[in-house]
């Protein structure tokens, strides 16, 4: 056991809920290979999987898995990881989990105890990541209608409802559309979305259709005050995220259920845009070859409007870039959009890597 975590639990016998939350009390603030403290949002991160993932381990009704935090062994994350595998969890997302129970590991004096990924599949295809779409994870490809879908859950839950509106017209991650000022964020014909944002980082998307106009409009209504967010009032980020989370099972917007979560509407987002700016369909929806000039100016314009800096993360949306010189097509002049110039606060440059 680490020769520090003795001096953290105050008793032998405490409720696993309260030995783990001594641990973390301790632990959590801590990187897991740097000498510096974490963000709140990875420790909030971190105590909500670890939370998680006693109370199920411990709720099969294998005694062996009637685990203490302190006495986690080898065997229970075989048995977890396989649970995962089976519900048909993402590889990135089960990769995820083990690094925090690679982390939990050290915490508890069990250094090397967690293995790589493929060491607990027979079929290491299943836990290895792939950073270029291999399919369409868009509603749509799924044959979920998003407007239908939204609508729906609009009549059980306002603020979730709009919530999914602003992601699906604004490409917003959840917390970023939880977070929304909607009257603050309008500045000169474009939405500005900072706040809730991975890093703080800034970055505009175009109010350029009448569908997002009527989303942003809605949006104010429904905050009603010039200094409200799109969570619901008198509750904290935390659980406006858990409740978003129970109406998004509520409704089947899931992996196991339809097949698709909230995340597929920035797949959605990611897709069409790249059709309006590059002429053609993406290489993941089935479109063809096209010039490597036109197609990297739309993977810009995707990427900047993700609230990314680099092209080559629009693969993971888009799928990679098709290259067959020969068979290249033609995209419509209509629609071919090169990257946009920067004005004079920068707001349609292409964002770069900082230095």
């Amino acid at each position: 056991m680490h020769k520090n975590l003795r001096q953290v639990l105050t008793g032998e016998k405490l409720p696993w809920r309260d030995e783990l939350a001594q641990i973390l009390a301790h632990f959590n603030r801590k990187h897991a290979t740097k000498d510096k403290d974490v963000s709140h949002k990875t420790k909030e991160d971190r105590e909500d999987f670890y939370f998680a993932f006693f109370r199920e381990l411990r709720g099969n009704d294998d005694v062996r898995m009637k685990v203490r935090p302190r006495n986690l062994a080898h065997r229970h994350i075989e048995f977890m990881a396989g649970r995962w595998v089976a519900r048909g969890l993402e590889p990135g997302t089960i990769q995820l989990y083990l690094s925090y129970l690679r982390t939990f590991a050290e915490w508890i004096g069990h250094q090397g105890m967690v293995l790589s990924p493929s060491k607990y599949v027979a079929d290491p295809a299943l836990v290895e990541r792939s950073y270029a779409a291999v399919n369409d994870k868009s509603w749509s490809a799924h044959e979920v209608n998003p407007d239908t879908k939204i609508a729906e859950v609009s009549t059980f839950d306002s603020y979730v409802g709009c919530q999914l509106l602003m992601a699906r017209r604004y490409n917003m991650r959840i917390k970023e559309a939880i977070m929304c000022v909607p009257h603050a964020a309008e500045i000169d014909g474009q939405l500005e979305i900072k706040r809730g944002t991975k890093g703080g980082r800034q970055r505009f998307v175009p109010i350029d259709t009448p569908e997002k106009r009527a989303a942003l409009e809605a949006a104010k209504v429904l905050a009603g005050s010039k200094s409200a967010h799109l969570g619901r009032p008198g509750k904290s980020l935390k659980q406006n995220i858990q409740r978003f989370r129970y109406v998004m099972r509520k409704f089947g917007i899931t992996k196991a259920d339809l097949g698709v979560t909230a995340h597929g509407l920035r797949h959605e987002y990611a897709n069409d845009r790249y059709q309006q700016f590059a002429g053609v369909a993406s290489p993941v929806r089935g479109g063809p070859p096209i010039e490597r000039e036109v197609d990297r100016a739309a993977r810009l314009r995707v990427a900047e409007e993700l609230g990314h800096s680099r092209e080559n993360i629009t693969n993971a949306y888009l799928a990679g870039i098709l290259k067959q010189p020969s068979e290249v097509a033609t995209p419509t002049p209509a629609t071919q959009v090169k990257p946009a110039a920067a004005n004079g606060d920068g707001r349609s440059a292409i964002m770069r890597d900082e230095p």
